[in-house]
This record gives C-alpha cells, structure tokens and sequence, in this order.
C-alpha cells in the first residue's frame, strides 16, 4: 500500500510546494511511483506539474478531470451515511465502476526511466466549488471525512502497476479537508525557515494534528472503531526540513532553530522516524541552554539557490518553475526513502 506524506506548516512561503514537488520528482527520478496533491487553495503545485504533460494553464483542464470534481463527488456520495451503516456493512464504503472510471480519468502521469510522477490538478477557478469551498461543505457533514478517506483508496487503487507515495501540498490553514488529511497520512513533514515568523507556528500545527486525533477519537459520529477501521494511526513526523538556507548564517537564525528544537521537547513530540545520523545533535553550540540528545530538525538544509546567488547554475525556482527534478532535493529524498523503507 502507498504511503501517505503530507508537507505543512502555519506559514506560507517556506517552501512547501516547492519541497512537495522536488521530493516526488527526486522520488520518481530514483525510480518510484508517486502521485502528487494539490490541497492548497492557491493551486501553486497543480501549476508546476501541468507543464509537466504540456498544459499551459489549469483553466485548460476540463472539469470532469479535477481534484474538485472528485472531492465534491465523494462528498456528496458519503455525506448520508452513518457509522452504524459503516459498522453494519463495510460495502458502503465501496464505489461502482462509473466512480472508478471519473476517478482514474482525472489522473495525470510523467513517465520517468523506472518510475513515475502522477498528479490530480486542483483548479482555482470554479465557483463555489474551489478547495476552501468545499471543505466548507465538508465541515457541515461529520461523516465527510470518510468520503476523502475513500476517494484516497479508490485513487491508489486505480494504479494497476502500484503506486509508491503520495505526497500531499497542505495550505496554512486547517480545514475540514486538511483534518482529513491529517487522519488518512501515515507521514508528515514541516518544511520552514530559520526565523521567528516562520518557525513560531511549528509547535502548534504539531499540536493541531494531535488534537485533530483526539477530537475525532471522541466525536461520536465518527470515533472509536469507525476511526480504526477507515483511517491509520497518528502519523509520524519524518522532521523539521530548514529551508533557503544560506552558508552565511547570523548566529540568530541557529538559535531560532535551537529555540523550535526546545518548543518541540517542551510539548513532547514524539521523536522523528529519521534516524540519528540524520539529524542535529549540535545546537549546544549556538545555545548554551538547548536540551541535549533530542533533535527534531534535520541535518540536511536545503540552500538558498537561484539565478543571482548561484553562478552559472540556474536555481530550485527555475528547476521548479520548468518541473524538472534539482539535485539539492536529492538527499533529502533519499533520508525519507531510507527512513520510511519502502
């Protein structure tokens, strides 16, 4: 079964579209299959992969073939259903061929060497029916989060050769579809840089997806063995990923990260899936005061690089730009894959 990852953080402009799409390029150049999400209102990582199958634009794509077209879809089709339904005969929870077919119409793929990147592009411009409207719809529903529950099954299942990963972009705000999410993932990762601004939210959105759990644990339309036998156990944080990092660094932006190591021991985050090695052990040497032998923050940082800053070499916004695979993201794709082991 493919292994769910999602990319978030409470900020926006920390490289989280942009860690989402390298990752999966990075992960299909290394030959495995890989479906991207795009969750995020904005649709930034739905207008990367489109150049990837020559379309200009996502208004180009028909509507029948969107990722909004399908979340309405599931919807509407499951927002009736009670647990007790759910309980008495798991057959609700299966959908007929028409919705397989909708389903494995939407589905765009990039053919590499040995594997593939595969996309659902979500479309900004449908009235009343773009991301935050429907998860709008979504949250009136206590059982809607069921229907995305499907939709992700039925999606993984229409790959007749398999499929990998998928890697879900998630927007700064939380929402009903993001709840979801946060239920359906067996990985996560927080992309973020070393500011105040930036890394203030960290804990929280943690916390967020803790609460999420408990809340849905205990809501009664929803929880106990329903929550056990449509969505996983809590997802495990693979870590913290410091982004636009520059070699010149003011002795600020170590504390800052050391500060977020030390928030995150604080509210007892269960430690990353990434073995030691791969993470930083050293903030001692920019904070007297950090606890020691607890680290949350990978050691791999992805640079500052672009145009200006890098010589001669074009930069991961002009890679990202032209859907193409940076090599800066490539260890950092390979700690995942040996982390998480498939």
């Amino acid at each position: 079964m493919a292994k769910i990852i999602f990319f978030g953080n409470h900020k926006g402009g920390v490289g989280k579209t942009t860690t989402t799409f390298q990752v999966g390029a990075n992960m299909a150049k290394l030959g495995k299959k890989v479906l991207l999400i795009d969750l995020d209102p904005q649709g930034s990582l739905s207008k990367i992969c489109v150049k990837m199958v020559n379309i200009k634009n996502t208004n180009d794509i028909p509507v029948q073939r969107t990722l909004n077209y399908l979340l309405e879809l599931y919807l509407l089709k499951f927002r009736r259903i009670t647990k007790l339904d759910v309980l008495e005969n798991s057959e609700v929870l299966k959908t007929d061929e028409n919705t397989k077919n909708i389903v494995k119409n939407s589905i765009y793929k990039s053919e590499t060497e040995k594997g593939f990147l595969a996309f659902i592009p979500n479309r900004i411009d449908i009235e009343n029916s773009r991301i935050n409207d429907l998860a709008y719809k979504m949250s009136r529903y206590s059982m809607g989060i069921v229907g995305l529950s499907v939709m992700i099954d039925d999606i993984i299942d229409s790959f007749e050769d398999g499929l990998d990963y998928v890697l879900v972009d998630c927007p700064p705000a939380i929402n009903a579809i993001i709840e979801s999410i946060f239920l359906k993932s067996d990985y996560f990762m927080i992309p973020t840089i070393a500011d105040d601004i930036s890394t203030s939210g960290v804990a929280d959105y943690i916390s967020n997806i803790n609460k999420t759990f408990l809340r849905f644990t205990y809501e009664s339309s929803v929880g106990g063995l329903l929550l056990e036998k449509v969505f996983k156990k809590q997802p495990e944080l693979l870590g913290i990923l410091e982004t636009m990092y520059k070699e010149i660094q003011s002795p600020s932006s170590s504390a800052i990260m050391s500060s977020l190591n030390d928030q995150l021991i604080e509210i007892n985050v269960k430690e990353p899936i990434a073995t030691k090695k791969y993470l930083r052990y050293n903030f001692n040497i920019y904070n007297p005061n950090a606890k020691a032998n607890k680290s949350y923050i990978l050691d791999n940082k992805i640079h500052f690089l672009n145009n200006r800053t890098t010589k001669g070499k074009e930069g991961i916004p002009f890679f990202t730009d032209k859907a193409t695979a940076h090599e800066e993201y490539e260890q950092i794709t390979k700690i995942i894959l040996n982390s998480i082991g498939v």
